[in-house]
């Protein structure tokens, strides 16, 4: 396993992070049944290999994973890694709040210390959580008292507001989506070049997009990756991609099976940063092109459509529709949409009354393509 300075901080990290939010289960549609025998196995496994960061979250597993990953760190796996979760933003209404969940969390993992603490998401909405409530002031709070060891943010966002926040805070590190598909999305590769150049550490999520750039990958995509002459698995593919940037310091990856483990250390176990040529940058641009030229709607999750008045997740159906056929995808995007979508909040609640077409930059006819999704997305045929 090969290690990184993390930042300005005195540790060094893995390169492949274990992202706890894909155990395996016992019940395929109930994220809260984790297998934990098996899920104990592939934890101790990946650490014992080098995994040395665990990323967690309070909403990972219907909020099962935290507990799961404490009872796991036992048995001196706690002194091998970094632990790493992420405070409920959303969830604040209160400035106590944050200490209610942060010390929940602190009994979740069974851990007097996080090593990585994260406010959770941040955007829009969110950003305006934390400065009204002084959630900056409560980071301040708990760092002096020894209870985190480093702050940092996960974003989901626009780029601007993105260095805002880069800006606001003397972070130490961030957590971004991104992968060669969605290199301008969000923060972006600007955004990682920006956190970098500040003097931060950047972690990257959803390398693989869920699993979808290394699953059912279309045939001409597979022709592309044949034609960088490597030997390598569309896998591999999109995490070269990442591990190219000497700017990544750990890529994370929600893996499932032991399988996955040995796959991705072997690969992270060689080095990889500025090892792609122009040529083969370019071939990850053509692969880009055809997945974007399978989108279905041109939504670009920018949020501006929220809140709904029937509380149906515009964005989240919208790209769940997108995936289905951008990465051939469609019982994933289902299976998202029957466990993470409760049924009183899906698309066909819309009452098509056009306050979100109003707010929508791109123009899109919200209502038509939410009675499009829902036929999809709820196992109709297709």
């Amino acid at each position: 396993m090969i290690y990184r300075p993390f930042g300005k901080t005195d540790v060094k990290v893995s390169r492949l992070g274990f992202g706890c939010m894909r155990f395996p289960l016992t019940d395929e549609n109930n994220p809260a049944k984790i297998d934990e025998p098996k899920a104990t196995e592939l934890l101790h496994y990946a650490i014992d290999s080098g995994i040395n960061l665990l990323d967690n979250a309070w909403p990972y597993h219907r909020e099962m994973s935290e507990k799961f990953v404490g009872k796991t760190l036992k048995d001196g796996y706690r002194e091998k890694v970094y632990v790493s979760t992420k405070l409920p933003v959303w969830l604040i209404k209160e400035k106590g709040n944050s200490r209610k969940y942060f010390n929940e969390q602190l009994k979740r993992l069974q851990t007097d210390t996080f090593d990585l603490y994260l406010l959770h998401a941040l955007g829009k909405t969110s950003w305006k959580i934390v400065k009204e409530f002084d959630v900056l002031a409560f980071l301040d709070e708990v760092k002096a008292a020894g209870k985190i060891r480093y702050p940092g943010f996960s974003f989901h966002d626009e780029l601007p507001l993105f260095k805002e926040i880069v800006d606001a805070y003397p972070w130490a590190f961030c957590l971004i989506h991104l992968n060669y598909v969605d290199d301008d999305f969000q923060a972006g590769i600007e955004g990682l070049e920006y956190a970098h150049n500040k003097g931060l550490a950047v972690m990257v999520m959803e390398p693989l997009r869920g699993g979808k750039l290394a699953n059912n990958v279309p045939s001409e995509i597979l022709e592309i990756i044949k034609e960088s002459g490597r030997k390598q698995t569309p896998a591999e593919f999109a995490l070269r991609f990442l591990y190219n940037r000497p700017e990544v310091r750990c890529v994370l990856s929600g893996m499932s099976t032991v399988e996955q483990v040995q796959q991705n250390i072997e690969f992270t176990s060689k080095e990889h940063v500025n090892t792609l040529s122009a040529k083969e940058l370019s071939l990850y641009a053509r692969a880009k092109e055809i997945y974007k030229s399978r989108i279905k709607v041109n939504c670009t999750q920018c949020g501006y459509c929220m809140p709904c008045s029937q509380k149906i997740p515009i964005s989240f159906i919208l790209g769940m529709y997108n995936d289905a056929y951008m990465y051939e995808a469609i019982e994933d995007s289902r299976w998202m949409y029957r466990v993470f979508v409760k049924p009183e909040n899906r698309a066909d609640k819309c009452t098509a009354c056009s306050e979100c077409e109003e707010k929508c930059p791109q123009k899109i006819s919200i209502a038509e393509h939410l009675k499009k999704a829902h036929k999809v997305l709820s196992e109709d045929k297709v």
